[in-house]
C-alpha cells in the first residue's frame, strides 16, 4: 500500500488543526536607529579660527593707514598741469578746478613750507546772546593761547563750526577735521567731518559744518560741566597740518 513515509506526527493544536511551524532559528535584523537631530543653530559651538586666520578688528581700534587701503602717488601741480597738455578741452577742465593755481599763481612764501594755514576758528550759534565766538590761529601764540580762553555752552543750544584757511604750494588732498572731547580725562565723543581736496589760491576757503542741519549741545546735569576738546586737520597723507587744544563748560545758561 502506498503512503507518505513513516515519520512524527505533528502535535495537535489546542481544539483541533495543526500546531504553527517552529520560530525560525534566525535572529531578526537589527533596527535601524532614527536619524539624530542636528542641535537648533543657538546650540552650535563656534568654528575656531585656524592659525592663519586674520583677525577681525574690534570697534575700539581704529584703522590706520596700512589696513589694506593704499594711496595713490602724488602728483606735483605742475606735473599735473604739464600731463595731456596738447588736450585742449582736458586743460581747460584743469583750469576750471585748480582756478588760480592753474596760472601758477600758489601764494607760497618761499619761507613759509605749510601747506595748509588755519587762519580762524569760528563757534557760530543759533540764539547766543553774545554772537558767535572767534578764534584767530594765524600764529603759534595764538594757537597756544586758544587752550587758556575756554568759552561756555548753553544746554541743548544749537551750534556749528566754521573754519577758514589758506592752501599753498600743492594741492591738498582728502583734508579732514578730527575733533575728540575729554569730560574728567575720560574721552566723551570723537568727530571726523572730511573737508575734501583744495588747490593753492590767494584767498582762504571757508568750510562750515555740518553742511546742513544745527549740532544740539547735550542737557542734564551728567552732561554739564567742564570739558576739553582737541582737533586737528589731516590729510590722507596722513600729515597733521594744525592741531590744538581748546576748553568749554556745558552750563543751564549762558552765563
Amino acid at each position: 500500500m502506498s503512503g507518505a513515509p513513516p515519520g512524527k506526527p505533528l502535535p495537535a493544536a489546542p481544539g483541533g488543526g495543526r500546531a504553527p511551524p517552529p520560530p525560525s532559528s534566525k535572529p531578526p535584523p537589527p533596527s535601524k536607529p532614527p536619524p539624530s537631530k542636528p542641535p537648533p543653530p543657538s546650540q552650535t559651538p563656534p568654528a575656531k579660527p585656524s592659525a592663519g586666520s586674520p583677525a577681525m578688528p574690534s570697534e575700539d581700534q581704529e584703522a590706520g593707514p596700512g589696513d589694506g587701503f593704499k594711496v595713490g602717488a602724488k602728483v606735483g601741480l605742475n606735473e599735473l598741469m604739464a600731463k595731456d597738455a596738447e588736450d585742449e578741452s582736458l586743460r581747460k577742465y584743469k583750469e576750471s578746478l585748480l582756478g588760480a593755481a592753474a596760472q601758477g599763481h600758489v601764494a607760497a612764501d618761499p619761507n613759509d613750507k605749510r601747506r595748509v594755514i588755519i587762519t580762524e576758528l569760528k563757534i557760530l550759534f543759533h540764539d547766543r546772546p553774545g554772537g558767535d565766538i572767534t578764534y584767530t590761529l594765524n600764529t603759534p601764540a595764538e594757537v597756544e593761547a586758544l587752550k587758556k580762553k575756554p568759552f561756555v555752552m548753553k544746554e541743548k543750544c544749537l551750534y556749528k563750526t566754521q573754519v577758514s584757511f589758506r592752501v599753498q604750494h600743492e594741492i591738498v588732498s582728502g583734508l579732514k577735521y578730527v575733533n575728540k572731547v575729554y569730560k574728567s580725562g575720560i574721552r566723551v565723543s570723537k568727530d571726523e567731518e572730511m573737508l575734501g581736496s583744495y588747490a593753492p589760491q590767494p584767498a582762504p576757503y571757508t568750510i562750515v559744518f555740518p553742511r546742513k542741519e544745527w549740532e544740539e549741545a547735550p542737557a542734564g546735569w551728567l552732561a554739564r560741566g567742564n570739558f576739553s576738546a582737541e582737533s586737528a586737520f589731516v590729510d590722507d597723507d596722513n600729515v597733521t597740518h594744525l592741531q590744538y587744544k581748546y576748553g568749554f563748560e556745558l552750563k543751564s545758561g549762558w552765563t
